[in-house]
């Protein structure tokens, strides 16, 4: 995700395009492409430069805000795959666990990378996340590429309610998060 004040001088950052209380999206600002919706077009290249949080107009006079594609409005435009926690759970989660820079958390079931995403912004060390679906797994690689944490999180495949967690990573995990439908299974290998 962008630590940045400004929207890039090349194109390539990925924004978070607000366009009314209950419409937003994440989008890749990208040479010669427009936003078009109902409030106009909007022109990627006249974002180039602008800080988050400004307002663009269309050239029908509507208008949409630039927004930085923080952990809390990630969770909000991200593709829900599964059933997600919000981001005043997600806090709560990260407090209890006692998250702090440099810790290993290792999370079980990926799924649309929500709290995945918060956890590598906590600040950890690393995340190890663990699916057993490979294709929701691309899918949570892909957004992670995508919002710039690709280098704090490690996406695996694994029931890790059935398997546990692989036994390279034994001893290593600060934290451990089991968003499992049987938790107590995977406690063991935790």
């Amino acid at each position: 995700m962008a630590d940045k004040c400004i929207i890039g001088d090349a194109y390539g950052d990925l924004i978070i395009v607000y366009e009314r209380h209950d419409t937003m999206k994440a989008v890749k600002v990208c040479e010669n492409s427009v936003l078009q919706n109902r409030f106009g077009v909007f022109k990627h290249s006249d974002w180039i430069g602008k800080p988050f949080g400004s307002i663009i107009f269309s050239n029908r006079g509507g208008f949409i805000y630039l927004l930085a594609p923080t952990p809390e409005l990630w969770t909000l435009v991200l593709s829900h795959r599964t059933r997600i926690l919000y981001i005043a759970d997600i806090r709560f989660v990260i407090m209890y666990l006692e998250v702090v820079l440099g810790c290993l958390v290792f999370e079980s079931r990926t799924g649309s990378g929500s709290i995945t995403t918060s956890f590598a912004r906590a600040p950890t060390g690393h995340v190890y996340t663990f699916g057993f679906h490979e294709q929701r797994a691309a899918s949570a690689r892909e957004d992670f590429e995508r919002t710039g944490i690709s280098t704090l999180v490690t996406v695996g495949v694994q029931d890790i309610q059935g398997e546990g967690f692989p036994d390279q990573f034994s001893g290593l995990a600060d934290s451990v998060f089991l968003d499992l439908p049987q938790p107590w299974l995977a406690v063991p290998s935790a």
